[in-house]
């Protein structure tokens, strides 16, 4: 419930303030797949936010999910647990090193900025996300 509050609030600031999260930047920088699989390689975790069938079909090497939003009868809807289940994956560790990969980059920017507003201080955004960036260079994929 406390979750669910939290992102009504968010929405609700967002369009009293007139501000758009999506371009307003909380969260740490934005990067390209290079720099996050360096930073992987060094202890990073890299989270997957697309939807399972996504994740499933083709992801960064070492990638976990944790989708921002589930697929619920052909439409995408917010994930209520994820911020919680961000915090399950870094044990608590507001502080850690947390990348985030989507398709583009669009659903990256928004979830980082939820997770930034909710305390995470080393969030980065794959700026190009899988399609556009990561698969179109020699980085690992699995399937």
């Amino acid at each position: 419930m406390k979750k669910i509050m939290l992102f009504f609030l968010c929405v609700s600031a967002t369009l009293f303030a007139q501000v758009d999260l999506s371009k307003a930047n909380l969260y740490k920088a934005d990067i390209n797949s290079q720099t996050a699989y360096d930073m992987q390689q060094k202890g990073a975790l890299l989270i997957d936010v697309r939807t399972k069938r996504e994740f499933e079909f083709s992801r960064p090497k070492g990638a976990i999910n944790i989708p921002v939003f589930n697929e619920k009868f052909g439409q995408r809807v917010f994930n209520q647990d994820f911020i919680e289940q961000i915090d399950y994956a870094v044990k608590g560790n507001h502080d850690k090193e947390i990348i985030l990969i989507c398709r583009s980059g669009s659903r990256t920017k928004f979830a980082a900025n939820l997770l930034a507003n909710d305390g995470f201080s080393n969030v980065y955004n794959i700026q190009q996300g899988f399609a556009y960036d990561w698969s179109k260079t020699d980085l690992p994929v699995e399937k």
